[in-house]
């Protein structure tokens, strides 16, 4: 431990990001539990050395502040290949950022299906981009982010102590483990024929309806000392243990306003409505999520101006 800190004293006081990242994999444990958790510590020091201006994380800032990229870990594909998990940090409580695709938001410029939007606090495994099989284990995958002012980095890459699974994303992203309590293993809730694209107006909402399978897994918990205490559970899940579909706006020339932005499935559906204020070709993300992990699913909308109303004679 002591050999830890005396590395992250000298990678801040040398603006050295890679000792930091050593220390990352140095604490990290085998099975990847802990990798997502290091991911944004380690990576957060890393820039935090090089910045001119440092972060207080104890003052609330509702705008202004910089958005940090995270690599959360890798997973295998089943053909092969690999997807590398990105999320991100919006330092910001309100401020809601836009940074279009290119040299202020790529990788090497490029575009990765990377958002384009930046909602206020921490999105995590927000996407993922695939690489080959063949992608070299010693190579960096660079998301490079520049938010009002500040470009930061995350660095994906294969080592090892970054391999992750359902339960290790579960654990950092869901409100509960299914290996905690001993629950039956859990698929990620799925969109069943959700479309792909859509059309509107400006200022006329659209219906977002779709349709959302899952195996009714992780069981609900019993409160053992409710029950003896004749307390009755209540009817109803929070909403963070519920079965549900999250809306983000990932792409587009204006602003999306949804309602609500997280829907409760009820009867295999979740609607939620979708108003655009200009015209032009957007990308919405929805995510089915149960009480521990989800799925992703884009939809296209082409916006087009609102058409006027004819006047009664």
């Amino acid at each position: 431990m002591l050999k830890a800190l005396r590395l992250v004293a000298a990678a801040v006081a040398t603006r050295s990001g890679q000792a930091l990242r050593l220390v990352a994999v140095a604490a990290a444990t085998r099975s990847g539990q802990a990798a997502s958790g290091f991911a944004l510590v380690f990576l957060l020091l890393a820039n935090m050395a090089g910045a001119q201006d440092v972060y207080n994380n104890s003052v609330r800032y509702s705008k202004g502040q910089s958005v940090q990229p995270v690599f959360e870990g890798w997973s295998k594909n089943p053909d092969g290949t690999f997807a590398m998990w990105f999320g991100y940090l919006n330092r910001n409580h309100e401020e809601k950022l836009h940074v279009g695709v290119g040299a202020d938001n790529g990788f090497n410029g490029e575009d990765m299906g990377q958002p384009e939007f930046f909602d206020p606090r921490r999105q995590q495994f927000a996407f993922k981009v695939d690489v080959p099989a063949n992608f070299p284990k010693d190579r960096d995958l660079v998301w490079t982010l520049k938010a009002n002012g500040v470009t930061l980095k995350a660095y994906g890459c294969l080592w090892p102590v970054w391999e992750i699974d359902q339960n290790t994303i579960s654990a950092n992203r869901g409100s509960r483990t299914a290996v905690d309590f001993d629950d039956p293993p859990n698929e990620a809730p799925k969109f069943v024929n959700a479309p792909r694209t859509e059309r509107a107006e400006v200022g006329k909402p659209l219906t977002l309806s779709v349709a959302v399978a899952d195996d009714g897994n992780p069981k609900r918990r019993t409160d053992r000392g409710a029950r003896v205490a004749g307390i009755k559970a209540a009817a109803e899940l929070p909403l963070n243990q519920s079965l549900r579909v999250s809306w983000l706006q990932w792409r587009g020339p204006g602003i999306v306003t949804f309602t609500p932005k997280t829907v409760r499935v009820a009867d295999g559906k979740a609607t939620a409505t979708a108003v655009f204020d200009k015209p032009g070709v957007y990308v919405l993300r929805g995510y089915a999520e149960d009480a521990s992990i989800h799925t992703p699913h884009d939809i296209t909308v082409t916006v087009t101006a609102a058409t006027s109303t004819p006047q009664q004679q």
